[in-house]
């Protein structure tokens, strides 16, 4: 069975090859839902690659185009950034060839056919054909219908998702058969979306300035002294970056975190603040996905900068999972990408400098890092031979491989330490390796410590596209820059660069529990602290017979616990509600493994 005369069959059956090559341009509306969000869409569409994309959520409206030279979008914060990573160009220069129906020419060299048999939908008998590229690594699978020809279904698989669609309703538009609803599903991301048109038509007049990006960024800060605020003061615990907020005169500790592609509140904070949730929506964490609504959040001030309204996400125990009460919540995407932003580590200070005023004038590594859903992209080289791109994500801990990568290198048989990491969406397993370098922008550092996932996850770590994900125990060593504007990274020596940094000894993880007590999280395996007999859920009241209280609660505790190796502890704990006392002696985890 030749796969490519079945792909002719359909475009003959839907109205024919050449009457397909003239459709030069299209609009089409509709109602659509994504996850619990329900609204409208308008859809403009020109040859080559021009398109827009409006969705109306009522909760939220976003934007996506092209105006044939780039792509772009617009988030529900009126935020514009211009696409240009290279699986962006890459599926741009497929989706050109298919315009123009490269992939119907007998002698196409850019489209691979296979036919994989037949298959029932429901209750429909369809051929399967299989397409892939000499361009990137997507394949589409294509679901005939066997009698009447029509596309039933298709299943684009992504290297860092899979994409399935339903076809129905068809309709004839003036000789054109056009499918008027769609059902996706996005694996393993769990999202759903519905796509009813009401209009669909073809070869229409469109004014070009309809493709265009917005000509004006939006800005909805105000600098009260100039063109930046500078040295902002930020605690960093635990290798994480913490901020106040002020909201309605009242100061709250905020996660600073690029990685999340919009701020994120706690839900219970949100009703003391007398705001309400709308809508619901799939979040995407490190290894799983999670539930948020959304608020329309007021004007709120970090150092000297007054920000208007924003839409941001709510997420119903978001102190807990950052473990930590005092943390009401995330500044992420809508917060940062306003922004030069530069992070002097040692120094504990950030600073935020107007895009368009802003002349970097150091001597630091400029690097060129397009932003990937919002996050930015670096070349990493780890131990001299595992090379690629990281995402630079200052909201993560430490430095992990994802889990494609680390299964396609033979990484995941390497011993390693024990460990999970938690992000909103739960607890994932890992373990923590000391490889013998890691090099970024022509900075080399030795003996990191990496992660490794267990599992593969649904989230971030299931990318194929990205090697890993790069966190502040690497990004301590440096000052770094990131211009969201120009899509860059600079990265200078911190006054840290060449600082061995005090690793934990004990095998604990330690939050802050809701009594303001320290908490163990979770016991490593071999280690002091298990052979000591410590369980998740203890709370440490004393050491040394000292209340932890004077020690500097948590922060102190993981102090103590990242002492010379051979120091002893007698530690008191709340243990199922019973008081226990367990010996511990520190130890160098990582000496031999």
């Amino acid at each position: 069975m030749d796969p490519q005369q079945i792909l002719l069959k359909h475009f003959e059956a839907v109205g024919g090859l050449d009457r397909l090559k003239s459709i030069k341009s299209g609009y089409a509306e509709g109602k659509n839902t994504f996850d619990g969000l329900e609204g409208t869409f308008r859809n403009w569409e020109e040859t080559p690659l021009k398109y827009r994309l409006e969705e109306d959520y009522n909760v939220i409206k976003q934007s996506f185009g092209d105006n044939g030279k780039q792509s772009w979008s617009v988030d529900p914060n009126g935020k514009v950034q211009i696409h240009r990573d290279e699986e962006t160009l890459k599926r741009r220069k497929v989706k050109a060839l298919l315009e123009v129906y490269d992939h119907a020419r007998p002698d196409t060299r850019n489209f691979i056919f296979r036919y994989n048999g037949e298959k029932k939908i429901g209750e429909v008998n369809c051929q399967v054909v299989e397409m892939s590229n000499v361009i990137n690594d997507d394949i589409i699978f294509f679901f005939f219908n066997k009698e009447n020809h029509y596309i039933v279904k298709t299943i684009v698989k992504q290297p860092d998702f899979e994409i399935r669609t339903l076809f129905s309703d068809y309709r004839n538009i003036n000789g054109i058969i056009h499918p008027f609803h769609e059902d996706t599903e996005i694996f393993p991301r769990e999202k759903k979306e519905t796509i009813q048109l009401t209009r669909y038509d073809f070869n229409v007049k469109i004014n070009s300035t309809v493709f265009e990006p917005p000509e004006k960024d939006v800005e909805d800060f105000e600098f009260e002294n100039g063109e930046n605020s500078e040295n902002i003061p930020f605690y960093f615990v635990e290798n994480n970056i913490y901020l106040y907020v002020t909201i309605n005169g009242e100061k709250r500790l905020w996660l600073l975190d690029n990685g999340a592609s919009m701020s994120i509140i706690d839900a219970d904070y949100v009703k003391t603040l007398g705001l309400k949730p709308e809508g619901e929506i799939k979040g995407l964490g490190i290894a799983s996905v999670f539930d948020l609504s959304f608020v329309t959040f007021p004007p709120y001030r970090v150092g000297a900068i007054r920000f208007n309204p924003q839409k941001i996400f709510s997420y119903k125990g978001l102190s807990n999972k950052l473990y930590d009460s005092a943390v009401v919540g995330i500044l992420g995407h809508d917060f940062l990408s306003r922004f030069v932003v530069k992070i002097d580590y040692a120094s504990k200070a950030l600073s935020l400098y107007h895009p368009d005023k802003f002349k970097y004038k150091g001597s630091g590594k400029i690097i060129d890092a397009p932003l990937r859903d919002k996050i930015f992209a670096v070349p990493v080289i780890v131990d001299d031979k595992y090379k690629g791109k990281w995402t630079l994500d200052i909201g993560a801990f430490d430095m992990s491989f994802n889990y494609p990568y680390a299964k396609d290198n033979n990484l995941l048989g390497l011993k390693g330490l024990e460990r999970v990491s938690a992000d909103l969406g739960g607890q994932h397993a890992e373990k923590t390796v000391r490889f013998k370098s890691v090099e970024l922008g022509g900075y080399k550092l030795l003996n990191p410590l990496i992660n490794i996932p267990e599992i593969k996850g649904k989230g971030s770590n299931y990318s194929r596209e990205i090697v890993g994900n790069m966190g502040n125990n690497l990004l301590r060593h440096f000052v770094i820059y990131l211009d969201y504007k120009r899509q860059q990274v600079i990265v200078e020596k911190g006054k840290d660069f060449e600082k061995n940094f005090a690793e934990d000894k004990s095998g604990l993880l330690i939050g802050t529990g809701a009594d303001g007590f320290p908490e163990i999280v979770f016991v490593a395996s071999e280690t002091p602290a298990s052979k000591a007999g410590f369980t998740g859920s203890d709370i440490i009241r004393k050491i040394n017979g000292v209340n932890v209280d004077s020690l500097g609660g948590a922060d102190g505790v993981r102090a103590l616990l990242s002492k010379e190796e051979g120091t002893e502890y007698n530690i008191e704990v709340l243990h199922d509600g019973n008081i226990m006392e367990f010996k511990l002696v520190l130890k160098d985890l990582y000496k031999q493994r």
